[in-house]
């Protein structure tokens, strides 16, 4: 066990070490940004307490999901009945999600803490219409309990919903389609 630490004391006193750490956490951060765009689409799509939250939205209301200060960046949008995946990027976003560096983001992204939770720390901050980023983190709080598994979601909600047999199903459907939709948005970008 000694020499494993010791193994791991010399390599993070590599002078390359720093740059290789933010590089690889900037990587997780982007792909799971990526993931989590295609999981906006796919849930907007199947599950219908997601519809009934977005059913009062104007069509074009775009928001985005990001980490300052370089990013990585995803931008949505709701048309008709959906969320989209616009790409990465900020592309005009009306209301906008900012984790404050990778650190904030990535207990958030392992499903170790939940947005609230960082929120509450002073790791997140938003941009825009307040009222609107209440409803943005709502859908968020839905795709999150589709998108994780059952004994992650007490870390991540703060009340684990119960699913009854149709959500279930519902789930395992965005399970399926879940990486088709990923891996046609990483072509497309």
């Amino acid at each position: 066990m000694l020499s494993i630490q010791k193994g791991v004391r010399v390599f993070r006193g590599l002078p390359f070490y720093p740059v290789l750490q933010n590089r690889v956490k900037y990587t997780f951060c982007s792909i799971v940004l990526s993931v989590l765009g295609s999981a906006f689409e796919v849930v907007s799509k199947r599950a219908p307490e997601f519809n009934d939250e977005i059913s009062t939205w104007e069509d074009g209301r775009r928001f985005a999901i990001g980490i300052l200060s370089r990013g990585p960046y995803i931008t949505l949008e709701k048309r008709g009945d959906a969320i989209r995946f616009l790409g990465k990027g900020l592309l005009s976003p009306e209301i906008s999600m900012f984790f404050k560096n990778l650190d904030a983001a990535i207990p958030v992204f392992l499903g170790l803490k939940g947005s609230f939770q960082v929120f509450a720390e002073n790791g997140m901050i938003v941009d825009g219409n307040l009222s609107h980023t209440m409803e943005v983190n709502r859908v968020a709080n839905i795709v999150n309990a589709y998108l994780f598994p059952g004994i992650m979601l007490k870390n991540v909600l703060k009340r684990t919903p119960r699913f009854n047999l149709l959500q279930l199903t519902v789930k395992a459907r965005v399970y399926i389609e879940l990486m088709p939709a990923f891996l046609w948005h990483a072509a497309r970008n």
